[in-house]
């Protein structure tokens, strides 16, 4: 048996064709069973759930209160059998996807951490100035293109991700200040990169089935340049909360690494001259950075803000 958990929030439009989808899947040994969690939806989400109730071996949870990891905390304890796969709200997997998942648990005893193949669905053709080389279509849409083998935990990605159950049998939980959250549009992401970066530093191994595979749906307003550098920014904000600790070790200027405040004096300067650029890869480029070394900025400040007063209150 294992259970596949996504969380989802005001999805109602785009929720039939991902639960289609998943009516087509092929049944792995064991059995499989859905939870889906509403993270407090106010559309039509509830009543399309409803309607796939006969159709899948579905049990809906709700978490009210926003934030993508505190529905998946949310839904630990509906966990059935040994192995957990969690994925997104907008996503299209092939039929086999969880018996592959399941073959590739079942063959390799030493991993605890299993990734799958990521590809896109584009909605039309993207522009020509949205190029992985521009911005990393890793991070920009989870895209995950690499061969089956043993891989390390940053290598697996959230739309496409299974993990034993005996993992949270001793407490571990998704951290709740990070991952996508409405009633915080600047969230910082990374939220299963830093679940799945505490489960290797425990010794947990790692491997990736390339063919489990999934498509990621692109939407219409993810190729927008507005978007992208917004996204640019969380990562940004992601990896600066992830790598803290070492970023801030050594000499600084204005409470930053001194090597990270002049790349984000560098770029801050370049940003208005980019801006000045046609549309093309090279302006997405330099808007990216600037985008993703504020976002490390603005969470490494934060952090020796939080650090500070800490002291002060000891």
């Amino acid at each position: 048996m294992l259970t596949v958990v996504f969380a989802t929030r005001n999805r109602g439009h785009a929720l039939p064709r991902v639960l289609r989808s998943l009516t087509a899947l092929h049944a792995p040994a064991g059995g499989w069973r859905l939870v889906v969690i509403d993270n407090g939806s106010t559309d039509t989400t509830p009543e399309v759930l409803a309607r796939y109730a006969t159709r899948l071996p579905l049990v809906t949870l709700r978490e009210a209160q926003p934030g993508k990891n505190r529905a998946l905390n949310a839904a630990l304890p509906a966990l059935a059998g040994d192995l957990a796969v969690f994925t997104d709200d907008d996503v299209l997997p092939a039929p086999d996807w969880l018996v592959r998942l399941r073959a590739a648990a079942d063959a390799q005893q030493q991993a605890s951490m299993f990734g799958g193949t990521v590809a896109l669905e584009w909605p039309s053709p993207p522009p020509r100035w949205l190029t992985p080389k521009a911005a990393p279509f890793s991070v920009l849409y989870a895209q995950n293109l690499r061969e089956t083998g043993a891989c390390g935990p940053h290598e697996i990605f959230g739309p496409n991700m299974a993990l034993r159950t005996s993992v949270f049998t001793h407490g571990l939980r998704f951290a709740e200040g990070v991952g996508p959250d409405e009633s915080n549009p600047r969230y910082a992401m990374g939220s299963e990169t830093e679940l799945l970066r505490r489960l290797g530093e425990s010794g947990a191994k790692g491997w990736f089935c390339a063919e489990a595979r999934l498509r990621h749906l692109v939407r219409p307003t993810q190729m927008t340049e507005e978007w992208v550098l917004a996204r640019g920014f969380r990562y940004g904000s992601g990896a600066g909360r992830e790598h803290a600790g070492a970023l801030l070790r050594g000499p600084s200027i204005a409470g930053l690494p001194a090597a990270l405040a002049l790349r984000v004096a560098a770029y801050s300067a370049l940003a208005p001259l980019a801006r000045l650029l046609p549309q093309g890869p090279l302006r997405l480029r330099l808007r990216w950075r600037e985008r993703e070394l504020a976002g490390i900025a603005a969470s490494l400040r934060a952090a020796t803000t939080h650090h500070e007063g800490r002291l002060a209150c000891t």
